[in-house]
């Protein structure tokens, strides 16, 4: 399973920067859930939080990962994959031929939709800091650009239960036939962000 995971996304980490096609939208129009830098705090939590919960399915189905933000290649390897999918969309977002330029801020803004206590970000692992780097002179984070992939999320079902919390279930599929490649169950929690959550958990299964 995990084999034809990677053939048919086609944006591992480290070999590209994961600008993938998602929820069935074209490469040219970004998906409504990813408006980033105008998200509103009322949206729903199964579209606000869309591009969070794609990105850290993607990165923990593809590199063995379980949900542990205290870990930082987990944390900045989850992060990259969701700036990699959704940052150029932000207003704030910068294109050249070969980067994907975010200021910090716009870092930042994206990790608290990830996870629950972001205070200061760790230091960029290797090897994932081969593909994102950060320069003092500007105060942004520079992402290699890549190719897009052919996963995308569906939600089949979303809660919210007694203490406030949503409980999100779904697939993640293949966009050329709709086949599931693995199933997720996701914790989504209010939060005082811009994307009105954080993810509090998350488990695959295949």
């Amino acid at each position: 399973m995990k084999k034809r995971i990677v053939s048919i996304t086609a944006c591992a980490v480290l070999t590209t920067s994961l600008v993938c096609v998602s929820f069935a939208q074209t490469q040219q129009e970004p998906p409504a859930a990813s408006v980033q830098g105008n998200v509103p705090a009322q949206s729903q939590a199964s579209q606000a939080m869309l591009p969070a919960v794609h990105a850290l399915v993607l990165s923990m189905t593809e590199n063995d990962l379980t949900f542990n933000p205290e870990d930082p290649q987990f944390l900045w390897t989850s992060l990259y994959y969701m700036l990699g999918l959704y940052g150029e969309y932000d207003q704030r977002a910068e294109l050249t031929d070969e980067s994907l330029i975010l200021p910090t801020e716009v870092i930042q803004d994206y990790a608290a939709a990830l996870y629950p206590d972001v205070s200061a970000l760790p230091e960029i692992p290797a090897p994932i800091s081969e593909r994102i780097t950060y320069q003092s002179a500007n105060d942004s984070y520079y992402l290699a650009r890549g190719d897009a992939g052919l996963a995308e999320i569906t939600v089949q079902s979303i809660t919210t239960q007694s203490n406030g919390s949503e409980f999100m279930v779904g697939d993640l599929t293949y966009v050329v036939d709709g086949s599931a490649l693995v199933s997720f169950e996701a914790t989504l929690v209010p939060s005082d962000s811009m994307f009105g959550y954080v993810l509090t958990d998350l488990t695959i299964s295949e």
